[in-house]
């Protein structure tokens, strides 16, 4: 088997697996999807499409509302009834996602919808979900509510990396032994912790898997 040949196959394990993920954790791996084809495609319900970028330059995800054909004029923007843009509410608000480092943490002013609450990022860098630290509600008409997480901001607690009893990555052979989202492992000297459920790759083979615990 050629190099080729073995990234076709990597790239066709990826999707399989990238296919079985609910909203949150596809949202995290974008873009491993196939792009939106309008040329005749026969789509399925539940499958996922990335289809143009938002502000930020990342893919934006789609899924397949019912079975269809696709025609260049239904695209995913337009054709709300064949395909359903995720991560965002109704009024097309983003939904907050859990950042996995500094390259997607949110900005000072961003504003997310979480739990059913607009909420507007008070700092910079921040991985830090509204009801922890550093977000305040948001209002319509760009005001804030009194309702403020954390009113006396102090630095916030890092969450606890200790890494004494973490065990060294062991390649799993299956859904039976994969790592679950939240699990912890040593990998060639760092400490990872796997950011999907269902994780069957090393933190080389997948890094949009993975982030880097500083010990």
């Amino acid at each position: 088997m050629n190099r080729m040949q073995a990234a076709e196959q990597m790239r066709r394990a990826l999707q399989m697996f990238a296919a079985s993920l609910g909203e949150d954790d596809a949202l995290i791996i974008a873009s491993v999807y196939p792009e939106w084809d309008g040329n005749s495609k026969a789509y399925k319900t539940g499958e996922w499409v990335k289809y143009g970028e938002d502000a930020m330059g990342d893919a934006r995800l789609y899924q397949v509302l019912q079975d269809h054909t696709s025609q260049p004029q239904w695209t995913p923007e337009t054709a709300t009834s064949l395909y359903k843009r995720v991560g965002v509410s109704a009024d097309g608000t983003p939904k907050w996602v859990q950042p996995v480092g500094a390259t997607d943490a949110y900005a000072k002013g961003d504003i997310v919808e979480y739990n059913g609450k607009k909420y507007i990022s008070t700092i910079d860098a921040n991985v830090w979900a509204p009801d922890v630290y550093g977000w305040e509600v948001y209002t319509e008409g760009g005001s804030t509510s009194s309702e403020v997480v954390d009113p006396q901001p102090t630095e916030p607690e890092t969450p606890s990396t200790s890494t004494d009893n973490i065990k060294d990555f062991v390649q799993p052979t299956g859904a039976h032994d994969a790592y679950a989202k939240g699990d912890k492992v040593r990998f060639n000297g760092k400490v990872y912790e796997s950011v999907i459920d269902n994780n069957a790759y090393s933190p080389s083979a997948y890094p949009a898997g993975w982030k880097e615990i500083m010990e």
